[in-house]
């Protein structure tokens, strides 16, 4: 979960429900402060909107105007509580709609839509000067953490899971290029490439050498070369 990738504009990610949420509106501030025209995206689930940092970075980047793209991913479920159970309103988008924020929503599954969505989203961020909240609609296959299956845990049955899964989005991208003429093929060589890679980096992490015990200070605060 702590990842980090400056150097590609990725800032890290953490296992803190919400936390990279004020950290990408920060980005997008130092951003505006150094004049840049680049954009801050920050992913999340909706189990972060119920925590208090998500609503004051939503407000500190609409007073601001700073270029900030919040997606939600919506599955329904924080952990196993549903939305009804932990949200006293019934729209996540309606509430949003009240700052002066963009708002777009979809719960389509197709990548293509879902790319034509976002474009929507990030032109209207640009040429309104002000943060858009993008919410699209998922679904968790396995359990929360781990990779079992959970529906004897009763917040889920498995013929919601079956009315997902047949609108898998990689399923569904792999019926389009197969009716668009990228033939069985061609498909299947590019599935066998990616599961190679995979792979290949899960054998380069079982290989590699736990960090010394120096790293547990490393990267904490800033420091000087």
């Amino acid at each position: 979960m702590h990842l980090t990738a400056p150097s590609k504009g990725y800032w890290g990610s953490s296992a803190i429900v919400a936390s990279c949420i004020p950290v990408a509106v920060g980005a997008a501030f130092a951003n505006r402060q150094k004049k840049t025209d680049l954009v801050s995206c920050v992913f999340f689930g909706d189990g972060a909107t119920d925590e208090g940092v998500f609503w004051e970075s939503l407000n500190a980047a609409c007073l601001m105007k700073l270029p900030v793209l919040f997606v939600c991913e919506d599955n329904g479920v924080a952990v196993h509580t549903g939305t009804a159970l932990r949200q006293g309103f019934d729209s996540i988008t309606e509430v949003v709609r009240r700052f002066r924020t963009g708002v777009f929503e979809d719960d389509t599954t197709d990548v293509e839509q879902i790319y034509s969505k976002t474009a929507a989203a990030l032109e209207d961020l640009e040429t309104e000067k002000r943060p858009v909240f993008l919410r699209l609609r998922c679904y968790r296959y396995l359990e929360h953490v781990g990779i079992g299956e959970d529906f004897d845990a009763g917040y889920r049955s498995k013929n919601e899971y079956a009315e997902w899964l047949r609108r898998d989005p990689i399923m569904t991208q792999r019926l389009r290029l197969l009716a668009d003429g990228i033939g069985e093929t061609k498909l299947s060589d590019a599935e066998r490439q990616a599961e190679e890679r995979i792979k290949e980096a899960i054998a380069r992490a079982k290989a590699a050498s736990f960090p010394g015990a120096e790293e547990l200070t490393s990267g904490v605060f800033y420091e000087t070369h």
